[in-house]
């Protein structure tokens, strides 16, 4: 009977610390900044984005909170410059949603939103791998362009699937932003 007794207590502990235990608390996952991607291309370089605000403010000031040099160079031969908000400046560049997006390491959200500057033109686009086939090929493969549809007349490239008719709800993003 002197066995029981010491073992009962030792059982009878462990399940007193087991129910008073604080469960972990599932930590918070972090934001996924995918819903959008900028790019403006040049004949040198090309800037990309992963902020719209960023991106605005550049197209009209051609400065960006921060300009980070990449030591590398798209498949076109020109520079890869990250223009980032302030915020963004100490990250790992894993971190930096224009980095993962241009690695091709982040997964874009639904429903996306991608242009590029180029040429005086503007691209646009409303899937993620349209807009990265465009960057690869020079032009869309499958497009509907709006002549004169873009701010100062400028005429502007949508992105399509091969059945797709006029993409409405990506010509109103576009408005929205720009018009």
């Amino acid at each position: 009977m002197s066995f029981l007794k010491p073992v009962s207590f030792a059982l009878l502990a462990a399940a007193v610390s087991a129910c008073s235990s604080q469960v972990p608390v599932a930590s918070k996952a972090p934001v996924l900044n995918n819903e959008d991607w900028y790019q403006v291309r040049t004949e040198t370089q090309v800037f990309v984005f992963d902020d719209y605000q960023v991106f605005k403010n550049f197209l009209s000031t051609e400065k960006a909170p921060v300009l980070r040099k990449l030591e590398e160079k798209d498949p076109a031969g020109q520079e890869v410059i990250l223009a980032l908000r302030a915020e963004d400046q100490g990250k790992p560049l894993e971190q930096i949603a224009a980095y993962q997006f241009l690695k091709v390491a982040l997964v874009p959200a639904h429903p996306f939103y991608g242009e590029v500057r180029q040429e005086g033109r503007i691209y646009v686009f409303k899937r993620y791998g349209d807009m990265r086939d465009m960057v690869q090929l020079g032009e869309p493969i499958f497009r509907y362009t709006d002549i004169g549809g873009g701010p100062d007349g400028v005429s502007v490239t949508y992105g399509l699937q091969k059945e797709e008719g006029r993409p409405d709800a990506t010509i109103a993003q576009f408005k929205k932003n720009h018009m």
